[in-house]
């Protein structure tokens, strides 16, 4: 991955201007527990992707990264806001290695800090160094993205009680749920740097493709990856009964007694506490590696990295009406990178 280190050195040095616009609209203050609970996800870490996409968007279309510095921070607040919600529909105990918000903070004011986070998305677009015509666009932008989310998520939920669901309403859920507030950070980056309507929507139909494409790698590596570098159990999503590309994919190519064979193990230990512990026993990971073996039988794992690495070429392709640039260099690597890596 040596290509790709001074990319993830921009990043990261990037980041720090961005957590600088997050932390001073989330500052340590009264009511505490609420100012707290908001802050627990940002302080976390992670590796600010998103915002980095606002910031390097505005650059390679001409513009001043700075000028869209409180719009990143937007675009981070909205992910973070949707990370503490996830986490309390989910039920999950853990985020990055860390406690999630409800777990430390109970239900209640993990929703109410999921709220402060997504209110402070519309102050820091508030706060952009941009004139009123723009702040008008993107504030639009950033409510489409966030609509986007939901219906995402929505269509997400309601997949957990059916058995099959077709390659295309998966791809319509993803694209909310996931390729919207790539597609949202590009966006906004390219209004704030330009007036450029091809280069808006080159950048806008980038951001959706990559965001598209990196979902379906994180669920191609489920069942690809090696555990330490995945930092979960291999199969895990089949266990979990998650509807993906992948599965979407075989049930449309499965012969019947394959499919019944599939669903014996599919979805097994959904909500099941001791589900994570059970991927240790024997039994357990012979079922998975056998309802992996279905899926390579149907080249269901190969077609979703195919349709990955694909939607990152056609992503980048549509970014050659830019002038070259660092800038455009960088999401370009970026979007290669999210198909090729490890973890």
């Amino acid at each position: 991955m040596g290509k790709y280190d001074e990319l993830f050195a921009r990043v990261k040095e990037m980041a720090k201007d961005v957590d600088r616009a997050i932390f001073e609209l989330i500052p340590e203050k009264e009511p505490k527990n609420l100012y707290d609970a908001s802050r627990h996800y940002p302080l976390a870490g992670g590796k600010r992707v998103r915002p980095f996409v606002v910031l390097r968007a505005a650059e390679a279309v001409g513009g001043d990264p700075r000028k869209a510095l409180y719009p990143a921070a937007a675009v981070e607040f909205i992910h973070n806001y949707s990370l503490v919600h996830d986490d309390i529909m989910d039920m999950d105990e853990l985020r990055r290695g860390r406690p999630t918000v409800h777990k430390l903070w109970g239900v209640n004011m993990a929703i109410l800090a999921g709220d402060l986070l997504f209110s402070k998305a519309f102050e820091a677009i508030a706060k952009a160094e941009v004139n009123p015509e723009k702040k008008a666009r993107i504030l639009d932008v950033l409510v489409r993205t966030s609509n986007m989310l939901c219906e995402g998520q929505a269509l997400d939920i309601e997949f957990e009680t059916r058995e099959e669901v077709t390659v295309e309403e998966y791809l319509k859920m993803i694209s909310g749920k996931t390729g919207a507030l790539f597609e949202g950070s590009a966006e906004i980056g390219a209004i704030v740097g330009t007036e450029n309507e091809e280069y808006i929507k080159a950048l806008a139909k980038w951001g959706m493709n990559v965001g598209i494409a990196f979902q379906i790698w994180d669920d191609v590596l489920d069942l690809i990856a090696d555990e330490e570098k995945l930092g979960k159990p291999v199969g895990s999503d089949i266990r979990k009964g998650k509807k993906t590309l992948i599965v979407s994919h075989f049930f449309q190519h499965a012969s019947e007694d394959d499919k019944a064979e599939f669903m014996r193990v599919f979805g097994k230990y959904a909500g099941d506490a001791k589900g994570d512990a059970l991927i240790h026993d024997e039994k357990v990971k012979e079922e998975v590696e056998r309802a992996i073996e279905l899926l390579r039988k149907y080249g269901s794992i190969d077609y979703a990295a195919e349709y990955a690495k694909n939607l990152v070429r056609e992503a980048n392709e549509a970014l050659k009406v830019l002038p070259e640039s660092e800038a455009r260099k960088d999401l370009e690597l970026l979007a290669e990178f999210l198909v090729e890596r490890e973890f």
